[in-house]
């Protein structure tokens, strides 16, 4: 009999040691960056032009920064969240701020 596929049920731990949680908020022009990076004292957050590379730079940027802080990143966890058309909003940063921290605990 075969088991079926669960995906609430993670395959691999979470390390948080060599893990950077990103989330990350999509909208057609712009997305919002958040991070939580182990050796970081600051918890990263960018505003980007929509540019795929540029996103992909920045997380590399944030892999190294832990590097040289004694961290090293096996594991980059994404989460995004996309829309047709976001608002800008100072309530939007503390916003996606909270869900990081939400998914840290």
């Amino acid at each position: 009999m075969s088991q079926s596929f669960d995906a609430s049920r993670s395959l691999a731990a979470l390390k948080q040691d060599n893990t950077i949680i990103a989330v990350i908020e999509m909208s057609k022009a712009k997305w919002r960056v958040a991070a939580l990076v182990r050796g970081l004292k600051r918890q990263p957050l960018k505003k980007l032009d929509a540019d795929a590379p540029a996103l992909l730079k920045l997380l590399q940027r944030w892999r190294d920064e832990a590097g040289r802080a004694g961290h090293t990143v096996k594991r980059i966890a994404v989460a995004y969240e996309a829309a047709a058309v976001v608002p800008p909003s100072r309530s939007m940063d503390d916003n996606l701020a909270a869900r990081v921290n939400r998914a840290h605990t």
